[in-house]
C-alpha cells in the first residue's frame, strides 16, 4: 500500500472512530474554539452577501460547509475519503459532495464564486502538489472570486518543528498525525509562482488564541 492508500484508509477510519462531527475532522475543539474558527473563515472568504456557489476542497464530513451554507445557494465539496463523503452527503443532503483528487478537479472553469481548502495541504505529498492543487482551484474560481487556503504549515518552522518530533511516540500514531510526515509550504515560493496569475496573493495570520498559530499560516488569493 503506497502512502497515499495508506492515509485515505486511515481518514475513512477517523471518519468511523466517533459520532462527534468536530471529532472525525480531528478538531475535537470547544463549541466556543469552533465558533472562532468558523468566524475568521467567514473573514477571510469575506462573505457579505448571497452567493451563488462554493466549493470546500478536502471538505472532509462537510460540518465547516454547513456553518457556511447561509451564504450561498450551493454547496460542492471534495475529499479523497469516502467515509467523509458519505457522512456530509447525510449531514448536507440537498448539495453535492464527491470523491477526488484536489490536483484534478473535475469541475468546469470558473465555476465558484469561493473556492476553500482548510487544514489539508500537509497532507499532500509534496511542493509539487501544492502548486498544481492551487493551479486547478484558480481554474475554477470565478473573476472576482476568493480562494482561502488555510492552515498551512510555514517551511521556514519546518527544520524546528520535525526536530522536536519525538519518533517513538509518533509510531504509535497514524500516518496522519505524524508530524514527521507532514508537508511544510514554501509560501514565499508559492506566491512568487502564482502572483502574476491573480489580482492578489497574500499571507494571512491565524489569530494569537488559536493553537500552533506561530506557525501555522493562511494563504488567501483575490481573482
Amino acid at each position: 500500500m503506497n502512502t497515499f492508500d495508506e492515509k485515505r484508509n486511515e481518514w475513512d477510519l477517523q471518519a468511523l472512530s466517533s459520532s462527534d462531527l468536530k471529532k472525525q475532522v480531528c478538531r475535537p475543539i470547544d463549541e466556543l474554539s469552533w465558533q472562532a474558527l468558523i468566524t475568521d473563515i467567514t473573514e477571510k472568504l469575506q462573505l457579505d452577501d448571497k452567493y451563488n456557489a462554493i466549493l470546500d476542497v478536502g471538505c472532509g464530513n462537510g460540518l465547516v460547509l454547513s456553518k457556511l451554507a447561509p451564504y450561498f445557494q450551493h454547496l460542492f465539496g471534495l475529499d479523497y475519503a469516502i467515509s467523509m463523503i458519505e457522512h456530509a452527503k447525510k449531514l448536507l443532503p440537498e448539495h453535492k459532495f464527491e470523491t477526488g483528487d484536489a490536483a484534478n478537479l473535475r469541475y468546469n472553469d470558473q465555476s465558484f464564486d469561493r473556492v476553500l481548502s482548510y487544514s489539508i495541504f500537509h497532507y499532500f505529498p509534496d511542493q509539487s502538489y501544492i502548486i498544481k492543487a492551487i493551479t486547478e482551484m484558480i481554474r475554477v474560481t470565478k473573476p472576482d472570486g476568493i480562494i482561502l487556503i488555510g492552515d498551512l504549515l510555514d517551511k521556514d518552522f519546518e527544520a524546528n518543528i520535525k526536530g522536536n518530533s519525538d519518533v517513538k511516540i509518533e509510531a504509535t500514531l497514524p500516518a496522519i498525525m505524524r508530524y514527521s510526515q507532514w508537508t511544510f509550504c514554501d509560501l514565499h515560493a508559492t506566491i512568487a509562482h502564482f502572483s502574476n496569475q491573480v489580482k492578489k496573493i497574500e499571507i494571512l495570520s491565524q489569530p494569537q488564541s488559536f493553537k500552533l498559530s506561530n506557525y501555522r499560516k493562511d494563504l488567501r488569493i483575490c481573482l
